[in-house]
Order: C-alpha cells, then sequence, then structure tokens
C-alpha cells in the first residue's frame, strides 16, 4: 500500500448509485472498499448516493421497505463502516420529475452544489452516476473540482444499463439518432395500467369512483381507453428524453478528467459510443482478500456442491442454471447439489418463478437448496462449502466480484462467455465458458465436472493470486496525483 504524504487529508467525494444498509450489491461495495483504503491512506472521503427501489428506479413505489421514511425528508447523513455517507432520498429524485431527470437531474444538480461547497472536495471520483444523474458532474465542472470517473457498467451508453435487448439480445449502444432505444427503454419510462389508473382516481377521485361501479368487462376496457389516452399524451416527451440522451451523457463523459474501465470490452465500446479513447484508463478491480486467502481449501463432501451467489432476477440468469441442473441425468444428479444463495425477497415475481421450476422437477428438485443471504465477511466460509460457482448472467457484467472472490478462494468457475466474465475465465483453464442464454450449453459444462472429478482441482491449480484493494487503488491514487499536481492550489 503506498501512502503518499503530499496527498494527506486531501478530500475525495465518491458517488454511487445506491448504497449500504439497504443495498448491496457489488457496486456498493467497490464503492465502500475505495473509500475505506483511501481514509487509511489518509484522505478524507465521503460518499453520496440515492436510495431508490430496486425493482423500478423511474417510479416511486411505496410498497419497498424503506420508502415511507424515504418519502418524509430530501436527505439524511449517516456513517457506515468508517465512511460518512450522504443519502438523497426519492423525495429529492422524484421532485417535479420529468422523463430527462434520468440522466439530467436539475434540482439533485443544486442540492450536489452545496455538498460540494461544504466537503470542498479536491477530486471527485464518480464509481455510478445513475439516479444522481450527469447533472452533478456539471456541479463539479462550475467549482472547478476535477471528476474521475470508475465504470461499474454500462449506463453512460444504455439508460437500462445492460445493453440487453428486449428480445434476450446483448446490444453495442443507441445506434444512430438512438432509434434502439425506442423499443427497448421508451416503453419502460410508461407505467403500467394499473398505476396510470390509480394516479388519475388519485386526481381526480370521480374517475375512480365511475370506475369501481363498472361491469368489470367494461371495466377492463375504460381501463384500456384511460392508458392509451395517457400514454399517448406523455410519449412525445419520452420520446424526447429518449433520443436527447446519448449526445448529452457523451458530452458529459467526455467533459471527464478520467475515465476509469474495469475491462477492455468496456473501453471497446465506450469509443464506438463516441466516447474519446484518450480519456479512458484500463484499471481492474481488486477485492479485499484478506478475509479469503485462508478459505482456499474445500470441506469434504460426498457430493459436487454447485453454487450461485447474487441477485435473484431475469438478468442475472438464475433461471437458466436451475432448468440446466434440473436436466442433468438421475445418476450424475444424485451426486450433485446445487445451493443457491440470494435474497428472495428482493424481487419476488421472478423468485416464485424459480420456486416454480424447482417444484415441478419432483424428485430432482430435492438437491436445490435455496439459502438465503449471508454477511460479507462469511463469504470465505461459504466458499469452502462450493465446490464450482456459476454466473450464467444474460449481459455483459463487468467482472462481478463475486467471480473475482471465488477465484481468490481457488473456486473454479462456470460463467457465460460473454463480456468481462470471458475476460476473467479461460476455458478449460481456470473454469468453463457457456453460450448465452443456452441452458443446454450450461448443462453440458455441469455434466462435464460432474464425469470428470479431476477437472476442477485442475482448474483450482491454474488459478492466479487475485488483484487486491490495494493494488486497484494505487492505480487510482496515480490518477489523483496527475489530476492534482496540475491543479493550482
Amino acid at each position: 500500500m503506498k501512502v503518499h504524504k503530499d496527498f494527506a487529508m486531501r478530500r475525495v467525494l465518491l458517488t454511487a448509485h445506491k448504497f449500504f444498509p439497504e443495498h448491496r450489491a457489488g457496486t456498493e461495495v467497490l464503492t465502500l472498499k475505495i473509500a475505506q483504503e483511501l481514509k487509511q491512506r489518509g484522505y478524507e472521503v465521503k460518499i453520496v448516493a440515492a436510495n431508490p427501489p430496486d425493482l423500478d428506479a423511474r417510479r416511486r413505489n411505496e410498497g419497498v421497505s424503506g420508502q415511507a421514511s424515504a418519502d418524509s425528508k430530501l436527505s439524511r447523513d449517516y456513517e457506515f463502516e468508517g465512511v460518512p455517507v450522504h443519502i438523497v432520498e426519492e423525495t429529492l429524485r422524484l421532485k417535479e420529475f420529468k422523463f430527462s431527470f434520468e440522466y439530467y437531474h436539475p434540482h439533485i444538480k443544486t442540492h450536489f452544489a452545496k455538498i460540494l461547497q461544504d466537503f470542498n472536495p479536491d477530486i471527485v471520483q464518480i464509481v455510478h452516476a445513475q439516479n444522481l444523474s450527469a447533472s452533478v458532474i456539471e456541479a463539479c465542472h462550475e467549482q472547478s473540482v476535477p471528476v474521475v470517473f470508475y465504470s461499474t457498467d454500462f449506463w453512460f451508453v444504455c439508460p437500462i444499463v445492460q445493453l440487453k435487448r428486449p428480445d434476450g439480445a446483448v446490444c453495442r449502444g443507441p445506434g444512430p439518432l438512438a432509434l434502439k432505444c425506442l423499443d427497448c427503454y421508451t416503453p419502460k419510462l410508461l407505467p403500467p395500467d394499473q398505476e396510470i389508473v390509480e394516479a388519475i382516481s388519485s386526481k381526480y377521485p370521480a374517475i375512480g369512483a365511475g370506475l369501481d361501479g363498472l361491469a368489470a368487462p367494461v371495466k377492463c376496457v375504460a381501463v384500456t381507453m384511460l392508458s392509451n389516452l395517457y400514454r399517448g399524451a406523455k410519449a412525445p416527451a419520452a420520446i424526447q428524453a429518449t433520443l436527447a440522451r446519448p449526445e448529452l451523457l457523451k458530452n458529459s463523459a467526455n467533459s471527464l478528467a478520467k475515465i476509469l474501465v474495469p475491462t477492455k470490452l468496456m473501453r471497446d465500446i465506450f469509443v464506438e459510443n463516441g466516447i474519446h479513447s484518450q480519456l479512458i484508463k484500463h484499471v481492474p478491480f481488486g477485492i479485499d482478500t484478506s478475509k479469503l486467502d485462508s478459505h482456499q481449501v474445500k470441506k469434504p463432501s460426498s457430493v459436487l456442491r454447485i453454487g450461485y451467489i447474487g441477485t435473484f432476477f431475469e438478468h442475472k440468469g438464475v433461471d437458466l442454471l436451475l432448468k440446466a441442473f434440473l436436466e442433468l441425468p438421475a445418476k450424475l444428479a444424485a451426486g450433485a447439489q446445487l445451493k443457491l444463495y440470494g435474497d428472495t425477497n428482493q424481487f419476488p415475481r421472478y423468485f416464485n418463478t424459480l420456486k416454480s421450476l424447482v417444484a415441478k422437477a419432483g424428485p430432482a428438485g430435492a438437491n436445490v437448496a435455496f439459502l438465503g443471504t449471508f454477511p460479507n465477511d462469511q463469504l470465505g466460509s461459504v466458499m469452502e462449502e462450493i465446490d464450482v460457482l456459476v454466473v450464467p448472467s444474460r449481459w455483459y457484467e463487468n467482472t462481478p466480484l463475486v467471480m473475482q472472490s471465488a477465484l481468490a478462494t481457488l473456486t473454479p468457475l462456470i460463467v457465460t462467455d460473454l463480456g468481462g466474465m470471458s475476460e476473467l475465465v479461460k476455458h478449460g483453464e481456470n473454469g468453463l465458458l457457456f453460450k448465452l442464454n443456452d441452458y443446454r450449453s450450461l448443462l453440458q459444462q455441469l455434466t462435464a465436472v460432474l464425469e470428470d472429478r479431476d477437472l476442477l482441482p485442475k482448474f483450482a491449480s491454474n488459478i492466479k493470486p487475485e488483484r487486491t484493494v490495494g493494488e486497484m487503488v494505487d492505480d487510482i491514487e496515480s490518477v489523483y496525483e496527475e489530476l492534482l499536481t496540475v491543479r493550482p492550489g
């Protein structure tokens, strides 16, 4: 670890799209680890993030835990694991909300400008700008604060982040005039029928009462008509916001002092979408290996333990893993167990789909276990009881931290042959790859490790030491040095 005396007590403000304790995915972990490492090196740090609902960050969702308290105030401050945190709540994020606020939010810009004045950072590092919007970058420029962006996903070129089309195909960006986004993103801006009717009924109680008095078939027609009228009125603004998004965010990205990317794939996609290549620096993610290095020996087991750790949602492809496992030949399935770790309440509709797959499988489902979540400091112990970790994502991903954690514990991987995942896993060397969206291809890989029990030990022996948070922050700090050295004062 490098500690630069000349930069001691420099102030660094980091932003994320959401943060602990309400949200605890990979970007949140990465942001926290960077902040803690910087603090250990003598920097004064602060994190600014939002607190949107998990399921749909474009609209208010009163049913999501934590929203009631969020609606009562604009922001709140607290400390998490030694790091000061400022949260922009839904009251501010949804204030006078327009479709364009998704990528440029003037009210958040004003709020963020005040944070800059109070904290007076020497540099701002954006780990994620979603939910805060690119207006925070403009606020930094207006106060002459240099901005470094360390990208964890594709939000700057894709409004749904994942570069995944409605038909499941992967995408490389909006395309000419952003026309590809019109049938992918624009419909998501407009709420479903029930939500439209509830909003209209709330504003005009007489309409709600009239609908309630209709017979079911007539009410169904009336609801459809009201929804179509609403969408017709809102569609022009949604289309305009969609078409204007790529140019504004491209210009915003090109105004940054430096853009750090964890994968070569991300660099290529950014450049293809008009972001200047000279701004981009390849900085792979690092992880905290201190609690993982002592967990490199597997606990004995009579069965081969196949694991998944992550979010239970469609883009993560957990259903592909379930389908593949449940179609294993009976003889092989008898010697295998599927262990699924994740929050079963976060996306209940999708989780019900997963449970249904298991229920329909009959006896084969007996070897599937949904094991919930666990504290992050227990990850090493969990990995001791997983022989191979599967990451079946349907989108590019960017070297999910759980993959690096698996490799740090000498746990081989089976992952989708796509994006940053395939930059970490070399097929037949430290793991196996399978075709995107193809559960039968995944079934072949599971069959391979079950039929040849020497494969996984061979893969484990080829796994190299993982990059650490310290090494990652060394690279980040070198960028700070370059920018702060040339900055007056």
